[in-house]
């Protein structure tokens, strides 16, 4: 499944990220609130949320919510003892523009050995994984889960989003382990971080299936 895949290219991607972790850690320990959300919401640079930065929700977030707003909630997020309990702390949050993909997003970034990330990048490729694969059978059953906002009432949204959320950590362990393996045989080094390494492999399988 990987076997096309740059895994240098896969491991520079990966090398952003965390260079964009370490500034949010700073930040988010500082309580620097306006830095951590421009950050946090791809803003100042793409790498610290790419689920925003890619729709440009960022600037929509902050004109519908305050910094302080995502400072908390990147605050409940951190402290939560348990990964499972990520959707429900979004949604519970209730602030517009930001949904499961940027909040999971925001908990990953800040503690990336703990969280993942749920958006299309990763729901692809657990579909691809999912279907041994078969790109054609990964992208049928992706554009299920990709209706036009509002198509659905919010709480059957939340709970599709939800578990699927949660059915993506054994996924991105599997990959992230899938990574090392490919990283060895094209002697290129892989990510230490195992949720954000998975992440950035995931980035590449959805793009080389665009």
């Amino acid at each position: 499944m990987l076997s096309n895949i740059d895994m240098d290219e896969a491991y520079t991607h990966y090398l952003q990220r965390v260079a964009a972790h370490n500034e949010l850690e700073q930040f988010f320990q500082s309580q620097n609130v306006k830095r951590y959300a421009e950050l946090a919401l791809g803003i100042t640079r793409p790498e610290g949320n790419y689920s925003a930065a890619e729709h440009q929700l960022g600037p929509m977030v902050l004109g519908n919510n305050s910094t302080q707003s995502v400072f908390n909630l990147a605050t409940q997020l951190f402290s939560l003892s348990d990964a499972h309990h990520v959707p429900l702390t979004i949604y519970q949050a209730n602030m517009p523009y930001l949904r499961i993909s940027l909040g999971s997003e925001m908990a990953m970034m800040l503690n990336p050995e703990k969280y993942w990330v749920g958006n299309v990048r990763t729901i692809y490729s657990h579909l691809l994984l999912k279907h041994n694969g078969n790109q054609q059978k990964a992208d049928e059953e992706l554009q299920l889960y990709r209706e036009p906002d509002g198509a659905r009432p919010s709480e059957m949204e939340y709970r599709i989003w939800r578990d699927l959320y949660l059915s993506l950590e054994n996924s991105l362990k599997n990959i992230a382990e899938m990574g090392d393996d490919e990283a060895t045989k094209q002697g290129t080094s892989s990510g230490q971080y195992k949720f954000m390494w998975s992440d950035a492999i995931c980035s590449m399988l959805y793009s080389s299936h665009a």
